[in-house]
């Protein structure tokens, strides 16, 4: 037996399939239970993912101290900067939800004064309706007054001015209409 042998039998390789029946838990819980105990994945010569004894019991520990609950890690709906200037993911959704409800809020109040001010349009439109409808009556009524000055006009056009102040018709009256 060489050296790496005996390494391999005082540190076993446990895979990630003998964890899952031992703790019963899938993947996800393993990987999840490893982010919490700060466990860093290790590779065999092989590239296949294994665990020391020393890392099985803490995974078993936090498993255990979870109590088959389900570990769930915070949600990361958007990135988080790193480095100097960092931003809790909390304080992010945080922001966001802020953010919605202002929106929310300008919208509702704008959508108020929109129907408040076009509650008196109708009212608005009616009155256009009416003053349209006038209008016309108007425009019809300054027609016929234009073919009466016409009419008019054409008669005093008719009569010729005669010695002593009188007037004579020199046409006879026709109908221009």
């Amino acid at each position: 037996m060489g050296a790496s042998t005996l390494k391999q039998i005082e540190e076993k390789e446990i895979s990630p399939k003998e964890i899952r029946e031992l703790l019963g838990i899938d993947n996800s819980e393993i990987q999840e239970l490893c982010k919490l105990a700060d466990i860093k994945l290790k590779r065999n010569e092989r590239g296949l993912t294994y665990f020391t004894q020393d890392e099985v019991k803490t995974l078993s520990a936090y498993s255990a101290k979870f109590n088959n609950k389900k570990v769930t890690k915070p949600i990361e709906k958007y990135p988080v900067l790193k480095g100097s200037n960092s931003i809790s993911n909390a304080s992010v959704v945080q922001l966001v939800d802020t953010l919605k409800s202002i929106e929310k809020n300008i919208t509702d109040r704008l959508t108020g004064l929109l129907d408040e001010k076009l509650d008196g349009m109708d009212d608005v439109v009616l009155e256009l309706i009416r003053v349209k409808t006038e209008n016309e009556t108007m425009r019809f009524k300054i027609n016929e007054l234009n073919k009466e000055n016409y009419k008019l006009k054409k008669e005093i056009n008719s009569f010729k001015k005669i010695p002593f102040g009188f007037y004579t018709k020199s046409t006879p009256e026709r109908n221009l209409f």
